[in-house]
């Protein structure tokens, strides 16, 4: 099929999926929870995969890099617009304390357990695919923590400190694979590598800031909102595509330049809503791609998946129990608040996509690695976000921060 038709395609798909909405409906939890993590758009893309429809084949994938480009590097520049001061001053020190902790310390568990496993029972050098691995899965997401919120009316200290966390602590996992580029870097266009770990990724925090006084020197002269769209689509294209050419993280170079732009720029409240707007419709595309791009090419992905799963819900109770000690003074939380952030959300998929598009295995057996790696990471992300909001209820409830009887009457609606 021509690539231009699948383009309308994706976009039509992407508009009218960001159209489907619960928010006014009788609906249970249980199927709210299914579409709000876009559970229908991965089975959307999967049929329009090389398994069955073949309309986005391999060939033609490989031909829409410039469109994943600009969705990976959109989901960077938004998520680093909310590192900005003054957001941050909203809330106590300490909020962020626990929010980078306990993801350091879920990124530190399943990073060792999978070096462990991978060490064990597979011959290949798998550390490029065990550091993402971890990476992806110290990260939350707070669509979780706001639909249980919305639903039951939860308000408290609690349910604003899992919200805050879950928007912040994927800065740990895009800085980690950040990192893992910069340590696995393939060199430019195949060619060996003249520079170290830390020169690739101080080259990238470089580019990043590059890319967002880029931005700044543009914007002097205030534009209006259709041309202030056309530069943030020009600008993400131009630095995510820089990161591709050079085999580095989109995700993280466009974070910097978020991080630049959201503390230095007048507009930053123009540019964040200018990108939230386009936030749906750009996460429902990457979706219909990555269930495109799903390979089940081995009997490992099964136990692997069970394993990403429970290794991961292990390490975010384990990292939010020794980063509670962090908490302010005269605040509780419960032993089991770890498990609320249980849900990962769209970034940890980007995740995956950006280390499967850029990163260049050196042969089939790593390569079936990674595409065993992308299906694993995808399906986990699945079942995290199915069961993390049912996790978060809990936890609010053992917080004294739900209404029982609202629980009660949403149990039985999922019933």
């Amino acid at each position: 099929m021509n690539p231009f038709v699948v383009v309308l395609l994706l976009a039509l798909i992407g508009l009218l999926g960001a159209q489907l909405t619960f928010a006014k409906r009788d609906v249970p939890l249980g199927p709210r929870i299914s579409v709000a993590i876009g559970l229908p758009f991965l089975f959307v893309g999967f049929a329009l995969g090389p398994h069955l429809l073949e309309v986005l084949s391999p060939d033609i994938v490989e031909r829409l890099n410039p469109m994943l480009a600009l969705g990976l590097g959109w989901i960077g520049l938004l998520f680093g617009l909310q590192l900005d001061r003054d957001h941050l001053r909203q809330f106590p020190g300490r909020y962020l304390a626990i929010a980078w902790v306990q993801a350091g310390i879920a990124f530190g568990i399943v990073f060792l357990f999978g070096y462990v496993i991978a060490d064990a029972w597979f011959s290949l050098r798998l550390e490029a695919v065990v550091l993402v691995a971890a990476a992806t899965a110290c990260v939350s997401t707070p669509a979780a923590v706001a639909l249980i919120s919305n639903t039951y009316r939860t308000r408290g200290r609690v349910s604003r400190l899992l919200f805050y966390i879950a928007s912040l602590d994927a800065a740990v996992g895009i800085v980690a694979l950040g990192l893992t580029h910069s340590a696995h870097h393939s060199g430019v266009l195949g060619g060996r590598d003249a520079l170290s770990l830390f020169e690739w990724f101080a080259f990238s925090v470089l580019l990043g800031m590059f890319f967002g006084i880029l931005f700044l020197s543009l914007t002097r002269i205030r534009p209006r909102t259709q041309e202030l769209l056309l530069l943030l689509i020009g600008l993400v294209l131009f630095a995510a595509g820089t990161a591709f050419y050079l085999s580095l993280s989109p995700l993280f170079i466009c974070m910097i330049a978020g991080v630049v732009i959201g503390n230095m720029s007048p507009m930053r409240r123009r540019v964040y809503t200018a990108l939230s707007d386009w936030e749906q419709p750009i996460y429902i595309i990457m979706l219909v791609l990555a269930g495109a791009l799903l390979e089940f090419s081995s009997w490992w992905i099964p136990p692997l998946v069970a394993a990403y799963v429970g290794l991961r819900i292990l390490a975010k109770w384990m990292g939010g129990l020794l980063a509670s000690k962090l908490r302010p003074r005269g605040m509780t939380l419960p032993g089991t608040f770890g498990l609320a952030l249980t849900p990962q959300g769209g970034i940890s998929l980007a995740m995956a996509i950006s280390f499967v598009l850029i990163y260049n295995p050196s042969g089939p057996e790593l390569s079936t690695a990674i595409s065993v790696f992308f299906a694993t990471v995808v399906i986990a992300v699945g079942i995290s976000d199915l069961i993390g909001p049912f996790l978060v209820r809990a936890v609010l409830e053992r917080a004294g921060e739900l209404d029982r009887g609202l629980a009660s009457a949403g149990a039985a609606a999922v019933d």
